[in-house]
């Protein structure tokens, strides 16, 4: 109803992937659209693929300045809301660098390239999954064409204007689907709470998120609509969440696997998360860098999450293995297999880029907000345990 009556929507130009016009979910945001006492034209771009490319993000950039829109609107889940970002920046700012973009910072206050603002066209965010929390974020991830290497582009110049969080888009959502973008809320939540930037505000909405999450993501899996409701929730409170806090080396080992391997965000999510959670709490090799995280706190801040959920534990050690062991047994309650081997990834691959891997996740974005400044030889072994996910199986 939002799009029916805000003002300034004259020229649409909608952002999905095949599936949100062949299942009707771009019809129901044209229709309402189409309610308006003011014509709108709308021109749908629905060539988003999942891990969306920078030659996606340029094609629809070539289609924008034909058409020329006031208002994007993303609609999909985390692939359609970051490429049509990536859209967003390259249409109003064709002298915008990618490769200026994606370069790694400590503080995204005082980041040495500056990512210019859009403020011409309105960014509208509707997900239809609940998962990435990106019509929230700063976050757009784009896989260079040329490499296929997925990298997260963090400012707060993609922040999206308006979110539109309306449970209807994930009623039918497939149970698979469920399970990965679910599991990806908690992960959100738990390392926005962990990070070096994590704060009060901040670490309200984690809790709120992961106790939604973990109260609710089996039920929504089964089919249960209020459920599916409450994730949809979570989702967006994570998001609000590492969109102030940011996230850790979970996405940055995630981002490379998804990207080598073709695995699905979510799912490479998951099979990291046990291999972090259990590294992070160890004492460091390193301290993380940022100035307010003058001690190691990991540990103590998974036994407060567990804690917050309920969960056994006579000391923090076994609090924090309590919540390892609740996010092993919700995912394999959904049939979520924690292993690259499980999940047909080749072992001669495997072995063949396990090294180029953990350099590329050091280098990743979400790193520095990690609470445990990695060495890449760690990063190397935390990739090698999730070949055959040491620790996840009875």
């Amino acid at each position: 109803r939002y799009l029916e009556h805000m003002a300034g929507i004259k020229k649409v130009f909608l952002v999905c992937d095949p599936g949100m016009v062949e299942f009707g979910y771009a019809d129901r945001v044209t229709a309402v659209l189409n309610k308006r006492t003011d014509p709108v034209d709308i021109d749908i771009f629905s060539e988003v693929e999942p891990n969306p490319s920078t030659d996606t993000v340029y094609k629809g950039v070539a289609r924008m300045k034909a058409f020329k829109p006031d208002t994007i609107i993303a609609l999909g889940g985390g692939s359609a809301m970051d490429a049509a970002k990536g859209m967003w920046l390259f249409y109003e700012h064709p002298e915008a660098s990618f490769l200026g973009a994606k370069q790694k910072f400590l503080d995204i206050r005082k980041r040495t390239y500056k990512v210019p603002v859009s403020d011409k066209v309105t960014y509208i965010g509707i997900p239809t999954t609940s998962g990435t929390g990106s019509e929230v974020t700063p976050y757009a991830v784009i896989t260079d064409s040329k490499t296929h290497v997925k990298y997260p582009i963090t400012d707060y110049a993609m922040q999206p204007d308006i979110a539109i969080v309306d449970p209807q888009f994930v009623e039918t959502v497939p149970k698979r689907t469920t399970a990965w973008t679910g599991l990806d809320v908690i992960t959100h939540a738990t390392e926005a709470y962990v990070s070096t930037m994590a704060s009060d505000f901040t670490r309200g909405w984690s809790i709120q998120a992961l106790q939604l999450a973990f109260k609710y993501l089996k039920a929504s899996y089964d089919g249960d609509k209020m459920a599916r409701e409450k994730m949809h929730n979570a989702s967006t409170l994570a998001g609000m969440a590492f969109a102030n806090a940011f996230l850790g080396i979970n996405h940055s080992i995630a981002h490379k696997l998804g990207g080598e391997f073709n695995l699905p965000h979510g799912l490479a999510i998951a099979i990291t998360y046990p291999q972090v959670v259990r590294y992070n709490a160890e004492i460091p090799t390193k301290l993380a860098m940022w100035p307010k995280y003058n001690h190691n706190t990991a540990l103590a801040d998974y036994a407060n999450i567990a804690r917050a959920l309920g969960l056994p534990g006579k000391n923090d050690e076994e609090l924090k293995e309590s919540l390892v062991q609740a996010y092993i047994d919700l995912a394999h309650s959904m049939d979520v297999t924690l292993s690259l081997k499980a999940n047909r990834v080749e072992k001669k691959h495997f072995d063949a880029t396990v090294d180029e891997l953990a350099e590329l996740a050091y280098e990743d974005q979400c790193t520095t907000a990690n609470p445990r400044e990695p060495l890449i030889s760690e990063l190397k072994a935390i990739i090698e345990r999730e070949w055959d996910g040491q620790g996840t199986e009875k």
